[in-house]
């Protein structure tokens, strides 16, 4: 069964809401602020159609926010 699909402007702002939920985040931009959704063209296979780019050092990135894109990619497509 195919996943209900989002535009990149939905998927930013579904982001957006989890992650200022968190507490300890409150204030700080993340590569989620800075560079948004995009699409990756999907795999073909059902994994996730699109993406955050990293624009910062790996070495910072929370796993907090990664568990938040890979449940919302596991939810949605991306809209063509």
């Amino acid at each position: 069964m195919p996943k209900p699909t989002r535009t990149a402007k939905q998927l930013h702002e579904l982001l957006l809401q989890r992650i200022e939920a968190i507490r300890d985040l409150a204030g700080q931009v993340t590569d989620v602020h800075r560079g948004g959704v995009v699409g990756t063209g999907g795999d073909g296979e059902g994994g996730p159609n699109w993406t955050v780019p990293v624009l910062t050092d790996r070495g910072t990135h929370r796993a907090d926010i990664a568990r938040i894109i890979r449940d919302l990619q596991r939810q949605y497509d991306l809209e063509d």
